[in-house]
């Protein structure tokens, strides 16, 4: 069996609803599960999604409080990406292949292709790009260093040993280190995933070119309209990825893009308004006003960080080794 599941709290649930109607259309024999990373605390009516919902308190995950009281919303909804993935596995033994897709992607075609590079990998990565980049706009080629060569909106897994070793090896990782701190070279689980082709055989880094499109390979992507649909660089479009694009801001690709604009890529306005009306069609702006009940002290968290990042910037080399070997006497003291 085939099965797909996203990851949203309450307000994003327009998008999980758009991704879900999506691949309902174009894959109708896949299963799909919304893993609803929040509490129903205001009885939001669920079933209109028409898909199997999962609550993270449902999948048991160790050190969940812990999870919840330290990470950032961003972070925790990150983190326990891959405990969704195990539990899928093992709840549903007659899961073959699994598909994560983060919730702001519509799927226009068949995943067939996909399948069949599941028969031979294990592990389906993407690349956020796979050409070089020749100017200075945003995103540029510095940014993945940052925060990962590969997309974590999309992974595709085999069921196999080396998956789940795969899996195991993540959720250490994510249970405790799923940090947006770029200051101290983490980006919640994304950065890990560059290991990954090191670490574990069997890995497929994909570069064809209808998966997972988005604003950051559009230098490298271009679409056409077919009496079959989207195509792009003339290959069917499986996947399109909007990531930072809201409908509130309709002449905007995406934030933090300045490389293209609608009018010097009409090639996208199709495909954008088509998203835009499905969104809107399925109350974006009604969920957007859900508070997500793991939201708290989002204030602090973030201070903290701010203010240990300011700290590592600033403090002399000498003093940061000083107070080390204190922390060191103090907790030798102490045990």
């Amino acid at each position: 069996m085939n099965a797909a599941f996203t990851l949203c709290s309450i307000n994003y649930l327009a998008q999980a609803k758009t991704l879900y109607d999506s691949i309902h259309k174009s894959n109708p024999s896949w299963c799909f599960i919304i893993g609803l990373v929040d509490k129903n605390v205001t009885n939001v009516d669920l079933s209109f999604l028409g898909c199997e919902v999962l609550e993270v308190e449902k999948i048991g995950i160790d050190r969940f409080d812990d999870m919840v009281n330290s990470y950032s919303i961003v972070e925790f909804i990150t983190a326990v990406k891959p405990f969704y993935f195990g539990y899928l596995f093992k709840s549903h033994p007659e899961i073959d292949k699994l598909i994560y897709f983060d919730p702001d992607i519509m799927v226009l075609n068949s995943l067939s292709g996909l399948e069949n590079k599941l028969e031979g990998s294990d592990i389906v990565l993407t690349p956020h790009f796979t050409k070089p980049i020749q100017d200075s706009f945003l995103p540029t080629e510095k940014h993945v260093f940052s925060t990962g060569v590969f997309n974590l909106g999309f992974l595709a897994v085999r069921r196999s040993a080396n998956t789940l070793n795969m899996l195991k090896w993540w959720q250490d990782k994510l249970g405790t280190e799923c940090i947006l701190d770029l200051s101290r070279g983490y980006f919640v689980d994304q950065l890990w995933m560059n290991l990954v082709p090191a670490y574990f055989d069997k890995v497929l880094i994909d570069k064809y070119p209808g998966h997972n499109m988005a604003h950051w390979n559009l230098h490298e992507r271009f679409i056409t309209e077919s009496s079959e649909g989207f195509l792009v660089n003339g290959a069917p479009l499986v996947f399109y990825h909007f990531s930072h694009f809201h409908p509130g801001k309709p002449n905007e690709i995406a934030a933090y893009h300045t490389r293209y604009s609608f009018d010097n890529r009409p090639d996208l306005k199709l495909l954008f308004r088509t998203y835009t009306d499905s969104l809107l069609k399925n109350n974006y702006y009604e969920f957007k006003k859900v508070r997500c009940h793991y939201m708290r002290n989002e204030g602090k968290k973030r201070m903290k960080t701010t203010v240990k990042a300011f700290l590592r910037r600033n403090t002399p080399l000498g003093l940061k080794i000083k107070l080390s070997k204190l922390l060191r006497r103090i907790t030798a003291s102490h045990s």
